[in-house]
């Protein structure tokens, strides 16, 4: 069953039984209301027939002849003894007042039956007979006027039913079509998508503001962003390729050379090892980089513990002096600093971002670390090397984006750095921001969340 037949059909379920039970309410109630008036009515005039009866005892009236001039028109006076047997009965046009069962009552007692469509109401109280019996005065009375009321109220209330109900289910078709619709416009993107193999948009209208529209524009945003990373990965794929393809080139190179003339020259045997064996390495390199790059944050295997970031500084910073006999000057904090982290991830991280200071700058670098006014832990590194345009500063985290290609070339660089970077600083919950000045220099700071015991 389609959700629009659903829809409909539970709406229209939902508004008969609302119909019936409001009808049925005030069938009831009304019903109530007139039955209570006629019996309060009878009531009353069965204690005026009573006291008319016992001041009829002086006159010497015959009971008959009183009860003639009480009995209602569609009514009936009834005398029952103990034996439920009826003594003297006084009615007028409705005979069929005859067949109702007598009772008798030693009380004062109000009744309203229902037989055969008919509503009688009847109301009795005990009395002394001629017979100084004591004996039970039934008044009794067919309530027409009430018969006919309820006649016409439920017509009325059949033909408001109708009225109510047959718009009410076409306004509920009309509706649920109005509803499903971006639904079921969502599902013809999804079946075009699927057969067209391409991203595709619901169109929608900007007047609306309602969760049938948010829901169409979260699926245009999802749409966006797969979209984004699909045309990342094809990029990434192919600058991959690319990246793969220059290294193996120059190994297949040097081995054809090994092949032809290498057994007999040792000259070309220790050029085409040392290429072979760097070219491996760089590949290495670039494969172990973009294998980081491929998984997500939830992807990297992070042991956090808490961190001596002035130690961990000086350390790197000293490691690559010596391997690169450059000046780095680490300037720690004048107080402990603890951070959350992953240690050699961390270090990594300081690698990368001195990798790159030694690579661009002939200048000393300086590493400082220091504390944020936003009680954050504040790496700082500073070079004066050849500075990155303005224009290329928002693109320097994207894979295989180099700021100076033949140099980066030159320097082995893969353009994977600051991209593994700042999904490091990412995953620790920190922040990175590098400005710079073509010509003049880098500032790159890294800010990491403060490990408090």
């Amino acid at each position: 069953m389609k959700l629009k037949t659903k829809i409909t059909l539970f709406t229209t379920l939902l508004l008969i039984l609302l119909l019936l039970v409001t009808n049925s309410s005030i069938y009831f109630i009304f019903k109530k209301t007139m039955t209570d008036n006629a019996i309060e009515r009878l009531d009353s005039q069965v204690d005026d027939i009573a006291e008319g009866f016992n001041r009829s005892g002086s006159t010497a009236v015959e009971p008959r002849n009183l009860f003639n001039a009480y009995v209602p028109l569609n009514g009936m006076i009834r005398i029952i003894d103990e034996n439920n047997k009826s003594l003297l009965t006084t009615l007028k046009d409705e005979l069929s007042l005859r067949s109702l069962n007598a009772t008798y009552r030693t009380n004062e007692h109000t009744d309203v039956t229902q037989e055969s469509g008919a509503i009688y109401a009847s109301a009795s109280m005990p009395i002394i007979w001629t017979n100084d019996n004591v004996v039970s005065l039934e008044l009794t009375e067919r309530l027409v006027d009430v018969e006919q009321s309820l006649g016409i109220l439920r017509i009325i209330l059949i033909v408001a039913s109708f009225i109510i109900l047959v718009p009410t289910v076409i306004g509920g078709r009309f509706l649920s079509k109005v509803v499903l619709q971006p639904i079921q416009s969502l599902i013809y993107t999804m079946e075009d998508i699927q057969t067209s193999r391409t991203f595709k948009r619901i169109t929608t209208k900007s007047s609306s503001k309602d969760e049938l529209d948010q829901m169409a524009n979260t699926f245009n945003n999802m749409m966006d962003l797969l979209e984004e990373n699909y045309k990342k990965q094809e990029q990434f794929v192919s600058d991959a390729s690319h990246e793969l393809k220059t290294p193996l080139t120059v190994i297949e190179s040097y081995a054809n050379m090994l092949k032809r003339w290498g057994m007999k020259r040792p000259d070309i045997l220790e050029e085409a090892v040392e290429s072979i064996h760097s070219e491996s390495i760089r590949m290495k390199t670039l494969t172990e980089q973009m294998l980081v790059l491929a998984k997500d944050d939830s992807q990297l295997d992070l042991h956090i513990q808490p961190t001596d970031i002035n130690t961990l500084c000086i350390e790197t910073g000293r490691s690559l002096q010596q391997a690169f006999q450059r000046t780095i000057h680490v300037k720690p904090s004048p107080h402990p600093i603890q951070v959350s982290s992953d240690e050699q991830k961390l270090k990594q991280l300081l690698y990368i971002l001195l990798d790159n200071a030694i690579k661009y700058s002939e200048e000393s670098i300086e590493l400082t670390v220091s504390t944020s006014a936003e009680n954050m832990c504040l790496i700082t590194i500073t070079d004066q090397g050849i500075g990155i345009p303005k224009e290329d500063l928002a693109h320097v985290y994207e894979r295989f984006f180099r700021v100076d290609k033949a140099r980066n070339r030159e320097t082995g660089g893969s353009g994977l750095g600051l991209a593994i970077a700042a999904k490091i600083i990412k995953a620790h919950q920190g922040t990175i921001h590098i400005d710079s000045e073509e010509g003049k220099g880098t500032i790159v700071q890294v800010h990491l969340p403060i490990y408090f015991s």
